[in-house]
């Protein structure tokens, strides 16, 4: 599957949302250096499973179900992916951090200032290949097309989308921004599509093997849409963090199988320092600075590991109803 162009295969969904927008309620705008911006901000929840699609570069699904949290009844999704190396590592990850910096006058001086700042996920990471990570991974995309999702409320406008076209040396006319903000349900659904990704995030950060690593599939709660973006940061990632639950089939040698259940017992949400409170409650704790909190937080609450060569199966973490429920505010 390495010969695949995942660019390519999540233009075609893109291309469905442009011909369909009133149906998805996608909001299209042509740029005049041609690029097309996507603004996805009231869509519906096909639209937001697509977005969730695009992130994953056409390899992932993303499926609605439900869940029962303790008599609250909630939106959930089901992920999968059977290339889970390209579809979360190479494309769904949010690890493009895309700036633009334009230069100001303040008190008689000239100084740059932040225009436009967002995370860039999807396949468009494959073709710019800015990020270490990639030097890890065995793929290369050689699409004549672009495709990133921004997490914003603000628009990328032409200088922006020619940092992309740029970086990831393409046409402008085959760049395309996908976009929306965290408190929207498109938001909330994208972030949850976000749990296959997030489980294998924090076992390349434990040193588990990615290449033993063959499917993925994971669950978890859509979070209620929040007042603003960021209360939706909270939940949304609480969404993963006490009711995430994951299953990868891996391929290990029974030599190799204790080392890397051993390793597993490191991944859950609940082995970082940082865990047992309401996400957003943790980080004004740290003063709303990132690097104080303990980056193992960011992990699923379970994973069920199968390995495929010897047929044993291991499941480590906890689901925490009561951090979700205090999280979500629910009465």
């Amino acid at each position: 599957m390495h010969h695949v162009k995942i660019n390519e295969l999540a233009l075609k969904i893109v291309n469905d949302i442009i011909a369909n927008k009133e149906l998805y309620g996608a909001k299209i705008e042509k740029l005049s250096s041609g690029a097309t911006v996507i603004d996805m901000t009231n869509a519906s929840w096909i639209g937001g499973k697509l977005v969730g699609e695009i992130c994953m570069g056409g390899l992932g699904s993303v499926e609605f179900t439900s869940y029962n949290l303790d008599g609250h009844y909630l939106p959930a999704v089901n992920v999968y992916t059977s290339e889970p190396i390209i579809s979360c590592m190479a494309s769904q990850l949010a690890g493009w951090s895309v700036k633009l910096k334009k230069e100001v006058e303040k008190d008689g001086q000239i100084k740059k200032k932040v225009v436009f700042q967002s995370l860039g996920s999807g396949p468009a990471r494959a073709k710019s290949r800015g990020e270490k990570l990639f030097e890890e991974l065995n793929y290369q995309d050689d699409s004549e097309c672009a495709i990133i999702v921004f997490e914003t409320r603000k628009m990328p406008n032409d200088e922006v989308m020619a940092i992309v076209t740029d970086k990831s040396k393409v046409a402008p006319n085959q760049t395309y921004a996908i976009c929306a903000p965290t408190a929207c349900l498109t938001g909330s659904i994208q972030v949850a599509a976000r749990i296959v990704e997030t489980g294998i995030h924090k076992l390349h950060e434990i040193h588990f093997p990615l290449d033993v690593i063959k499917d993925g599939f994971g669950t978890t709660t859509i979070a209620p849409i929040a007042k603003d973006d960021f209360a939706a940061m909270g939940t949304t990632n609480d969404s993963i963090i006490a009711a995430g639950t994951t299953f990868y089939t891996i391929e290990a040698d029974k030599s190799q199988e204790e080392e890397l259940f051993a390793l597993l017992e490191k991944a859950p949400a609940n082995q970082s320092s940082s865990y047992g409170k309401p996400f957003n409650e943790i980080f004004k704790a740290a003063n709303y600075d990132f690097y104080k909190i303990d980056p193992g937080l960011f992990a699923p609450a379970k994973y069920t590991v199968n390995n495929i060569k010897t047929g044993r199966t291991i499941t480590v973490g906890e689901i925490n109803h009561n951090l979700l429920k205090q999280s979500y505010g629910l009465r």
